[in-house]
């Protein structure tokens, strides 16, 4: 049961009896619309060893995670709002007890075929006081029946107790089978048709990752369209089932020589027939959401499977205007990670494949078992491996084209704009051939030289001010920064701006510090820290910083000295992050 201050997690005692309730125990697929953490559930129905599917619908976006973590399906938030109910045979619920009557009432109405067990506050039923209460009475009494129980909240595998006593309703809806194959079958899955200006009401996402109302307006509407040609089509195909078995058997089917044809309209059959093309349209509908341009065109190719990576979580959501809304107000909600991520991903392929692509410096002092340290990105040049091309080619290819807008999106973010001007992509296409034979070209953020030969694309970055934004960005998320510039002294601040001009003088240093083993080979720290075992990254990390305190140390430079704020650099790092604004308003 949940709601507002209403979360009482069903006993296993009680969720057994009900269960036990359902007098059909062959389960086709079963919903429970106000599921929690999946207390009800625990009995649940299995075949053949295995847990048959069972769909929920949870208030509480938070326990969504614990729901498909146990193997549920989420289908959607808000059970008074749902709508697709014909293609369930079983709905067991335990819903706000406050709100029995009415939820008990919206399961009747969405479900086509088959039975209802609920947990309900007895009050409800002995005390029918309002509209909702009484007709819930009567359905009781010419579709079901209720058993009265005392005390189960109250016993020893309560986890909340209340000494309420509780109505445990039974009740069955049948759908004649001429109805089945000649009525709307399908009624309960179709969304309310309401005109395309009303379906957004006046609800606008205040950002520009938020689609236009016309575009969310237009797919509601479409898989409107969609699920009643799936209706009409699956009537029609139960209707000529019914009639072909009417008709009888085949000649060659009385003989033995020819297989029978199997009866397809069967209630079940039909249901099943039901899930499988609804299922199937939200499925697209969703994916269309989730590929639109208003969503991917900000996002870098990682950050892209990223966000695919929960579709299977979000195609399960019925697709109506509020849960699309949803999910792009969870997209706004995780903007900051997304982009920090983003700027992240790009970091690590610049730093990953070329070791002369960045510079070190002395890490923040912070609380972690071993002080490290710090990378940063070169603003002078950069050397991206991996895209060679052959005498043949006209361009790069889908992989090396990809990265190069990545690129962009993510610069065009440290600098605070939607895209950039002179993408690298139209730069490559454009002047491909001048960019074999060494000609150097300018996009908005880099000019680049391309050697197909080798495969390398050389990146001289036009602002030295969005490599340092990004630096800082990524130092404060590594935390090889503090995460206010003041927590650290003018000593720390000097050596990591001027750590391209004291690489030499480290890497020297680094050369002379390392040990020898008795075949006299060298010890690579930097191998170390990114390949190595947890032993021997600790022990590159420890090299490392010896020879980088050394450096600083006969250049007078004292990165630990003069802190601003001693008790600041105890502080533990929250991780927030600036907004894209911020971000290119900070210097």
């Amino acid at each position: 049961m949940t709601g507002p201050y209403q979360y009482y997690p069903t006993p296993e005692a009680l969720s057994r009896k009900a269960w036990a309730m359902f007098k059909n125990q062959q389960f086709a697929r079963v919903l429970e619309p106000s599921a929690g953490e999946g207390h009800l559930l625990r009995p649940g129905p299995y075949q053949y060893g295995k847990r048959l599917p069972i769909d929920c619908i949870e208030i509480d976006i938070r326990k969504h995670a614990v729901l498909r973590d146990k193997g549920y399906a989420v289908v959607g938030m808000d059970f008074l709002q749902f709508q697709s109910g014909s293609v369930y045979s079983h709905i067991i619920m335990n819903p706000p007890f406050a709100e029995g009557a009415k939820h008990v009432l919206k399961a009747w109405e969405i479900l086509f075929d088959g039975e209802i067990v609920a947990i309900l506050n007895a009050e409800t039923v002995r005390n029918p006081f309002s509209k909702e209460r009484q007709l819930l009475l009567r359905l009781i009494e010419q579709h079901g029946e209720v058993e009265f129980l005392q005390e189960m909240f109250a016993g020893e595998d309560a986890e909340r107790k209340t000494p309420v006593d509780v109505a445990l309703v039974w009740l069955k809806k049948t759908s004649t089978f001429e109805q089945d194959i000649l009525g709307s079958i399908l009624d309960d899955l179709r969304q309310d048709r309401r005109e395309a200006d009303d379906l957004a009401g006046e609800f606008h996402l205040p950002h520009e990752l938020a689609l236009p109302n016309a575009f969310i307006d237009n797919a509601v509407l479409m898989v409107n369209a969609a699920v009643e040609a799936a209706r009409q089509a699956v009537v029609s195909e139960a209707r000529a089932s019914r009639y072909r078995t009417m008709l009888g058997k085949t000649l060659g089917e009385l003989s033995g020589g020819g297989i029978s044809s199997e009866d397809d309209s069967s209630s079940d059959a039909v249901k099943r027939m039901l899930f499988k093309r609804y299922h199937d349209l939200k499925n697209r509908a969703w994916a269309s959401i989730l590929r639109s341009t208003q969503v991917t065109s900000r996002l870098s190719s990682t950050a892209q499977k990223r966000l695919e990576s929960d579709f299977e979580a979000v195609k399960s959501l019925e697709f109506t205007v509020p849960n699309i809304y949803g999910f792009l107000q969870g997209i706004i909600d995780q903007q900051g990670e997304i982009q920090l991520s983003m700027v992240c991903d790009v970091f690590d392929l610049i730093t990953r494949y070329y070791s002369d692509n960045a510079v070190f410096y002395m890490g923040w002092k912070s609380n972690d078992k071993h002080r490290t340290l710090g990378m940063r990105i070169k603003t002078t040049r950069f050397i991206l491996p991996g895209h060679g091309s052959s005498p043949y080619q006209n361009g790069l290819n889908w992989e090396s084209e990809r990265l190069l807008a990545d690129f962009d999106k993510v610069f065009a973010l440290l600098d605070g704009k939607t895209e950039a001007e002179v993408c690298l992509v139209s730069v490559f296409r454009q002047h491909f051939h001048a960019l074999r034979v060494g000609k150097r070209i300018g996009g908005s953020y880099f000019d680049v030289r391309y050697y197909p030969g080798v495969g390398t694309i050389h990146f001289f970055p036009k602002s030295k001010t969005l490599i340092d934004r990004m630096n800082r960005w990524v130092g404060r998320q590594r935390r090889w920064l503090p995460p206010v510039d003041t927590q650290a002294g003018q000593g720390f601040w000097q050596q990591f701006e001027q750590a391209e001009n004291l690489d030499r003088a480290f890497h020297t240093e680094v050369h002379k510090q390392c040990p020898h083993s008795s075949r006299h080979v060298h010890f690579d720290p930097f191998w170390a820290i990114k390949h190595g075992g947890e032993s021997e990254r600790e022990k590159g990390h420890r090299l490392l910083t010896q020879a980088m305190s050394s450096v600083l140390a006969s250049r007078g430079i004292d990165s630990d000295a003069a802190l601003e704020n001693e008790q600041s650099s105890l502080l533990e790092w929250t991780g927030s992050l600036p907004s894209a604004t911020d971000l290119a308003l900070a210097s």
